[in-house]
């Protein structure tokens, strides 16, 4: 046990801003231009200048504003002090804005001729930091980039920053924008599976008797490398022992969350649920809804079930090796 909560959450998808809109799922893709593919989920209800403002947004890439948002949309109404921290998850930032700063500084007259203010979102952690700097929040602030795990690594992380007393609130988040630069890497890398998508989901985390309604209470994660080849395996091996840290049956699992990576991945993950949690009354996969959005998909998996009581498991494979799964209790408040 964490000994952690979920007390409130927001998400930004193709679905529109806020928990209303995606709780409804009605998204259609987008045409898009420059990249390999002609549809995209995008966040198209998600107007920069019109969410945060014209100040300090002129060079500001689309993974941070999304970032900002998503954590504003999260922290609203709550009461939080100087403690609060932010832990994002990425897969390395954003790529458009990386290949634009890197090609500027090979095709402008000298490689110093570059736009000085782009320089801080080309960095991985900016979506963490600019949320942090623009809600004012002092306390730790961390990006983890583990790709499709990063919404479990993010969870992991701000759960053990409360275990520690390093802060007395977490804003858990992940965030993948769309761009044509990540659509085309993602080619390159041979990705077989939904659409992409953009969008960021988080959650506020909290030590448990928060006197805050309790959304959910996460019970374990558990992550594996598949250094043998089989992500199979190694998920179920996580699986397993999720479950017997908790003391809890695998018949007792009512919802599972899928990443659904696509392709030998997403076969792989489809098999463990099955085997696992055949007589389950729901599986979920989010990517449906809001397309393949990366390393955002961990944490909509987690904002999905949050409407669903009893215990949920959410799952993700990525390409690198990598597998998780955690563990939640959703309480029935009807």
């Amino acid at each position: 046990m964490t000994g952690a909560v979920v007390t409130a959450w927001s998400a930004i998808s193709a679905c529109g801003v806020g928990r209303a809109a995606l709780r409804a799922g009605q998204a259609r893709p987008t045409r898009v231009d420059g990249g390999p593919g002609d549809e995209a989920f995008l966040a198209a209800d998600f107007v920069v200048d019109e969410a945060l403002g014209t100040k300090g947004t002129g060079s500001m890439d689309r993974s941070s504003a999304l970032g900002i948002g998503v954590v504003g949309d999260v922290l609203a109404g709550l009461a939080v002090d100087e403690r609060t921290g932010v832990v994002l998850g990425t897969t390395s930032g954003s790529a458009q804005t990386q290949l634009e700063f890197t090609r500027d500084s090979l095709t402008r007259r000298k490689p110093y001729f570059v736009n000085p203010a782009t320089m801080p979102f080309a960095l991985m952690n900016s979506a963490a930091a600019q949320a942090a700097i623009w809600h004012k929040l002092t306390g730790p602030n961390s990006t983890i980039a583990g790709g499709r795990l990063s919404g479990l690594g993010v969870l992991r992380y701000g759960t053990r920053l409360l275990a520690a007393g390093r802060a007395s609130g977490v804003v858990c988040g992940a965030v993948e924008e769309y761009s044509a630069a990540r659509a085309w890497l993602e080619e390159h890398r041979g990705r077989r599976g939904s659409l992409l998508g953009e969008g960021a989901a988080a959650v506020f985390v909290e030590p448990a008797g928060s006197p805050r309604p309790v959304l959910a209470e996460v019970l374990g994660i558990e992550t594996r490398v598949a250094v043998d080849g089989d992500p199979e395996a190694a998920l179920a091996s996580g699986v397993r022992r999720v479950l017997e840290r908790a003391a809890i049956e695998a018949g007792d699992v009512t919802t599972v969350a899928l990443s659904a990576p696509g392709g030998l991945l997403g076969e792989a993950e489809r098999a463990v649920a099955d085997a696992a949690f055949s007589g389950l009354t729901a599986v979920v996969d989010p990517a449906e809804a809001v397309g393949d959005v990366g390393a955002a998909i961990g944490m909509f998996q987690v904002v999905a079930v949050l409407d669903r009581p009893g215990f949920a498991l959410v799952t993700a494979l990525d390409d690198d090796g990598t597998v998780g799964c955690g563990l939640l209790r959703v309480p029935d408040v009807s």
